[in-house]
């Protein structure tokens, strides 16, 4: 007797999804007692398969039928080969491998065209096939914690759009000089490998903006101490340009050689010396939180939030220019990718809110209410209602979408609403008047959203994972600010625009200070205020940024204050 086909299989045949996500402890029980249900791959109408987190052990060929696929995530199982018949998913755009034993890949894995992102990490994969150069579209590489030992496959200029290489924790011992090849390259990490020298065309990748290269056993001890201590992948990168190994094409006579390495030699204490000016040239000024009575900011924490959301982290950016081109737009996308990516998880790690300060009644206290009891106007929104009321709306909301995108499963976007499932109280931050201005993980008030106008915003990140991801969060919002704040140089309003001018938008960029002028020495700086989280018994929970946080900020010279 045949055995039963699995419910959530059976499901998406009856309604036509386009999406099916296998995980969990169940899903791993049925695939340890009798395997995968393999008419799952029958669902020729799928887009996006998720089977993950389980002890699937092997991949059945049949995985070819699925020539719709666009996502393949197969993270967190047990799996040592993939099937030749993978070469048959050509409109694939992401394929998720990640975390499980496979120690080498098809030679057919060339054959997907479309390929976008692909993720290797934490397997024990030896090499990488040289058919790798023949997708052409790829664009994001994570093959960290394997046991690669060369480069040389990813080196050719086909890759034109690769700008992500993530390969640390392997067994690489050379940089192939080809390097050079990969122009659109932005991202680089080759931690924790075997190599001792770098060539100097690794500074010919125009675009390469974070280099990565810590715990590598160099020969040259002053790279070894600039990879270690420098925030400046230019600086890295200008030492590489001098001081990297070359490939001599032609014989050169000994005094023209000897000639070279005194230049070298020059040019050495040169950048040694100009080191720290490649380190100032974008400035985060860190100013030192004030004493409540003096205009300090504090946030008082509940004992309650800890059965809930017990992790809450603060700031504020002061001295912004939202009214500068599209910054506006840009700050609020960046917000949003981070919710999205992979330190927030569409908000399920994590969630960001941003309040104008000068609307804000300080101080501030982070508790928790019953549902009915936390009332606001939702960000977006043009009424007052309850918690109880808004979780509603938007549980049905996600349920339309799902519906409407013929799927098992709500949205990534809605997939927070499920961690406040079971608790009688929900978390809020409240300000002095006992008004709720954020509602987290849900939204925040619109009675203190910001706006080209705002001038400071107080910055808040709140999880239920820990504290740690709630400073990651904040980096890399920080830096996200600052690539946004900063961006052009010598203009508030507009490129190239002087002090007490009218821009292009009519908007007038504002004298600078002399305290500004002073404290950044004529480089561009952005200014962050610490803010106290403390606890019922009054004792510190946290303080943000400390001296400890963000310390990985390439090109950003960090001054406190």
């Amino acid at each position: 007797m045949a055995a039963a086909m699995w419910e959530e299989i059976a499901q998406a045949r009856k309604e036509n999804r386009r999406e099916l996500l296998l995980h969990g402890p169940q899903i791993s029980e049925r695939i340890t007692k009798s395997g995968l249900d393999n008419t799952v791959f029958s669902l020729e109408l799928l887009n996006y398969l998720e089977i993950s987190d389980s002890t699937l052990t092997e991949l059945s060929n049949e995985i070819g039928n699925l020539v719709n696929l666009i996502n393949l995530v197969l993270r967190g199982n047990k799996l040592t080969t993939l099937p030749s018949t993978i070469g048959n998913l050509k409109a694939l755009r992401l394929l998720d491998i990640s975390h499980n034993s496979i120690k080498s890949l098809p030679d057919e894995i060339s054959d997907l065209s479309e390929l976008h992102t692909f993720d290797a990490n934490q397997n024990g994969l030896l090499c990488m096939p040289e058919s790798i150069n023949k997708l052409h579209r790829l664009s994001v590489v994570n093959v960290s914690c394997n046991e690669i030992d060369s480069l040389e496959p990813f080196c050719t200029e086909q890759l034109t759009h690769l700008s992500e290489f993530l390969a640390a924790k392997n067994a690489i011992v050379v940089i192939p000089e080809r390097i050079s090849k990969l122009q659109s390259l932005k991202k680089l990490d080759l931690s924790s490998n075997k190599i001792s020298e770098v060539p100097s065309s690794l500074a010919d990748c125009a675009k390469l903006k974070e280099l990565l290269m810590k715990e590598n056993p160099f020969r040259d001890r002053r790279l070894g101490k600039l990879v270690q201590q420098s925030r400046s992948t230019k600086a890295t990168l200008d030492y590489v340009r001098s001081h990297g190994t070359k490939t001599t094409t032609v014989q050169e006579n000994s005094s023209s050689a000897k000639s070279k390495k005194k230049k070298g030699r020059k040019k050495a204490a040169s950048v040694g010396s100009d080191l720290s000016e490649d380190l100032d040239k974008l400035m985060l000024r860190v100013l030192s939180y004030k004493d409540s009575s003096d205009g300090g900011v504090e946030v008082n924490v509940s004992n309650d939030v800890a059965d809930v959301r017990p992790y809450i982290v603060c700031c504020i950016l002061r001295d912004v220019n939202l009214k500068q081109g599209n910054a506006f737009k840009r700050f609020i996308t960046a917000q949003t990718k981070l919710h999205d990516g992979p330190l927030c998880v569409k908000r399920t790690k994590a969630t960001i809110a941003t309040h104008d300060f000068s609307l804000v009644k300080f101080p501030l206290s982070y508790q928790v209410k019953t549902p009915s009891a936390i009332q606001m106007v939702p960000l977006g929104r043009n009424k007052s209602t309850t918690a109880n009321v808004l979780m509603i709306q938007l549980s049905k909301e996600a349920d339309d979408m799902r519906k409407e995108a013929k799927r098992n499963t709500v949205s990534g976007i809605h997939k927070y609403l499920e961690l406040l499932d079971g608790h009688q109280r929900y978390p809020c931050l409240c300000d002095n008047d006992g008004q709720v201005i954020s509602f987290p993980p849900i939204t925040n008030a619109d009675i203190t959203k910001i706006s080209r106008a705002t001038d400071h915003i107080f910055l808040e990140v709140t999880s239920s994972t820990d504290l740690a991801t709630c400073k990651k969060v904040m980096d890399a919002l920080i830096q996200k600010s600052m690539e946004i704040f900063l961006s052009q140089p010598g203009s508030a309003t507009g490129e190239g625009q002087e002090p007490g001018t009218e821009g292009p938008s009519g908007d007038v960029k504002p004298e600078p200070s002399s305290d500004d002028r002073e404290a950044s020495g004529g480089h561009r700086s952005l200014v962050v205020e610490q803010v106290k989280v403390i606890g019922a018994d009054g004792s510190l929970k946290v303080v943000y940024p400390s001296r400890t946080d963000l310390q990985d900020m390439p090109d950003v010279q960090v001054i406190r204050s």
